[in-house]
Order: C-alpha cells, then structure tokens, then sequence
C-alpha cells in the first residue's frame, strides 16, 4: 500500500513516523510547502506523547535535538483558592491502598473544601516540582515533554529522510479530484504535479484549505469555548534555575488565560483569549505586562474551535488541526493527534470500521470541548464579562456529563476520561454530588531520587 500525507507539521511526520512500522506500507510520499510558515506554537503535549517518542526515538538523541524538558502535567495558578497540579498519575499509588484509581477519584468529590488536593495525592510529586525537582523513577511519577516545535520537525524530517519508503516533497496542495464522494483520485500541486495514491492522509492544518480544497465539513464549538485568538512569543531566561519547572503553567487572565512552557533555550509563553472581550491591542498591553518586559512583539494566532464532521472517509482522513482544533488549554491537541493515527493503523489493518473511528473522534472532541468548558465553569474568577459568559454558557453534552458525575457506569468511565474531571474540580475545592459516600484518605507516593530539572536534562549530555 502506498501513503500520500499531506503536510509537514508535527501531526504529518508523526504519522509518517507509526505507518512505517506497517510491512505492508510500501511508500509514504509527505508533501508539504516550504512557502507556508509554520506556526511554531505546540510546545506542550500529553501522555500519549511519552509513549509515542518511547516507541519511535532514542530518547537522549530526541531531548537534545529538541530543547525538550520534561512536563509532569499542568500546573493550574489562580483559577481557585489553592493552585494545583493536573499530574500524569501512576495506578501504583491507589493500588498500594487496594483501590483503583477509578474509584479513588470517585470518592473525591466527597473531598472537605479545607484539605488540598496534594494533601490527599501527588503529595511528593506537588512538593518536588515547587523546587524544579524532577523523580528518576518514572514508574512512579510519569511524566510527558516540552519542546521546540521547530526542532522537533527537523528532528523527525531528518529520521525519516533515512528511510527508503518515504520520500518528502516541496510542493503546495491547490486541488482534489475525487472518484466519489468520499473517495480521491489524485491531488495536485502548485508545481502541475499530479499524486495518486493508494490512502491519503491530511495533515495541512488549513482549515480555509481543507474546506474548499478538500470538501471537509466542520461543526463549530465556538459557541462553547469563547477563545479564539493567541498571543505567542518565546522569550529568554532571567533566572534559568527558578524558571526551568517541569511542568506547563496555566495562568488565569482577565479575559484568558497565559501558558508557560520552559524548553532547553527559552520559554515558550502565550496569552490564549477572546477578541469579542478585550481588543488585540488590550490583550496584548496586559500580556506583556504579565511578563514583565514592554518591548517584545508577540505574534498574533486566529483559530476557531471546531472540529471535522467526519474525519475517516473511505480512502482518506484528516489528522491533527486538520481534523479540528479547540483551544491549547491542558494540550488536547497531541492526544488527537496521536488519537487519531491510533484510528488510522487500525482502519488500515481492517480492526476498525470508518463509522466507528468518526464517532468516536467527534465525541472524544465533545468531551474535550466540555472539559475545557469546565474550567472556565468552576473558575473562582468572576471579574470581567469573559469569565461571567462562560459560566452562563449552555452545552447540552456538558449538562450530560455534569449529570453522569453523579454514578459513571463502567462503559463510560472506560470511553471518558472522568478522572480528569474528578482530579480538576477537586482541586479547586468544589464537591459534587455522588452515590460514593465514602471520603478520600491520603495516598502516598514513594518517596523517590530526585535531583533539579536543569541536572537531570544536562545529563544526557554526558
């Protein structure tokens, strides 16, 4: 079988990267244009992320080709009482005290408002990152990355340019020529080229593109998710020992919220807010004065949460932003991404039917849209009209969800991702209503090596 990716961004090239490991992928031809410019803003990504560079790369040879740090989940500053983290738990904590994690997080919303969430778990963890500390025990406190956007592509071009399967191509996509609905018979190029293929995989990231090249479809979220623009600029240490925290920060803002994202050689930071609540001018007065330095020129990004109708058809599909995009809080991006080329292997393979992989696509972004949705929701916040509109916002998948707190049957705690929810509201010291009327008890993690951030990333230059 043969392979026509569309695209050169991280979502195309990771693609490339879990196709080749199919023998009965023959050529993966990747066409992406060196005219477009690249974005450069995902820094941040999620627990499948770990997992996909495990299986791909050589970990020291990824981490010093990529400025990559290490993330242990987002830390959540000021959008309650307390600040917490939103940790990649390990199962083994709740095991030693015979329970589940499941059931564990369950009996959190029985969670007295007086007692911190760390106080009850992630107890070591929550105490180790405050002072940029990170574990050498990785079974215990797993951990995700930051890195350099750029870097990263270059480091996957370059590993896949060794490869005698794939084959990258300079060209920009300008037209698609179906056979069918549903079904392409070849796509041209800015230079008159023609590409057929046997499976074509779009992986652009244009929206405007793929709706009039393409003929994809999409269903807007932005009556949901209010934010829609995005200030990003990378700026340089200070105080590399202070500011060099293994973890991604997500700071309220009086009509958003700011991430910080240390790599290697800068910090990557940005101002994620809405447009029909301050001007880009006001938005960006106050995202540098949050910084601290009135000189910088940020650069400003337009996205529209939506997502693909329907990502798989018959011999293509959409992955990454272009099969949607809601907003970068807590990084849904990658797990999309990685979401959506775990649905491709298995429709190549023939273990998954194309109605089933779009059905679970479309509601695995109505769950993330409702849980973004949900910190906007329980935010203390109620300062301006940004945070007022989104706790007046009605979403009737996130009524549906709120209701399912109450008692997650099993088959619903397997598909969603509850345990986010549980973790995130209890952090913020809100309880819910239950049938578990047991109260949580303190789990404690193992106390562990560690040694400071910095330590830990110089050493896999030795």
């Amino acid at each position: 079988m043969n392979i026509c990716i569309i695209g050169t961004g991280v979502s195309g090239l990771m693609t490339a990267c879990e196709l080749l490991k199919l023998d009965f992928i023959k050529k993966i031809t990747i066409i992406g244009s060196s005219k477009i410019p690249s974005i450069k803003v995902g820094e941040s990504t999620s627990g499948p992320f770990y997992s996909f560079i495990k299986n791909n790369f050589n970990l020291k040879e990824f981490i010093k080709s990529t400025d990559a740090t290490v993330k242990y989940g987002v830390y959540y500053k000021n959008w309650s009482k307390g600040d917490f983290i939103h940790h990649f738990a390990s199962d083994d904590e709740f095991l030693r005290k015979s329970t589940l994690q499941r059931t564990y997080c369950e009996m959190l919303a029985n969670k007295p408002t007086d007692i911190h969430i760390h106080d009850l778990i992630a107890n070591k963890l929550w105490n180790f990152i405050k002072n940029n500390q990170v574990s050498l025990n990785y079974e215990e406190h797993p951990h995700s990355w930051h890195f350099d956007a750029g870097k990263f592509k270059l480091f996957m071009k370059n590993y896949l340019k060794k490869n005698k399967k794939v084959s990258i191509i300079d060209d920009k996509i300008i037209d698609c020529k179906f056979l069918m609905e549903d079904r392409i018979h070849y796509i041209l190029g800015e230079s008159k080229r023609k590409y057929t293929s046997d499976y074509f995989v779009n992986c652009c990231g244009d929206i405007e593109a793929n709706e009039k090249v393409f003929k994809e479809e999409y269903v807007s979220l932005s009556s949901y998710l209010l934010t829609n623009k995005a200030l990003v600029y990378p700026f340089k240490y200070t105080n590399k020992k202070e500011q060099f925290h293994p973890y991604t920060v997500a700071k309220t803002m009086k009509n958003g919220w700011r991430w910080i994202t240390p790599t290697q050689s800068r910090i990557g930071t940005g101002y994620v807010f809405s447009d029909n609540h301050i001007s880009v001018d006001e938005a960006t007065n106050e995202f540098l004065e949050d910084i601290g330095d009135k000189t910088i020129q940020p650069f400003l990004v337009d996205f529209n949460p939506k997502y693909n109708k329907k990502p798989f058809k018959i011999n293509c599909c959409t992955i990454g932003m272009s099969s949607g995009f809601l907003e970068p809080l807590d990084a849904p991006g990658f797990s999309f991404t990685c979401d959506g080329i775990n649905k491709l292997i298995k429709i190549l393979k023939g273990t998954c039917k194309i109605d089933q992989a779009n059905f679970s696509i479309c509601k695995s972004n109505e769950w993330w849209c409702t849980f973004i949705l949900h910190q906007y929701k329980t935010c203390w916040r109620n300062d301006t009209e940004f945070w007022i509109d989104h706790k007046n916002v009605k979403y009737d998948f996130y009524d549906q969800i709120i209701d399912s707190m109450y008692y997650v049957p099993m088959h619903l705690f397997e598909t969603y991702e509850y345990e986010m929810f549980f973790k995130t509201t209890a952090g913020k010291d809100i309880q819910w209503k239950s049938k578990v009327t047991q109260k949580p008890f303190p789990v404690e993690q193992l106390d562990t090596k560690t040694i400071h951030h910095l330590e830990y990333i110089q050493s896999f230059y030795e």
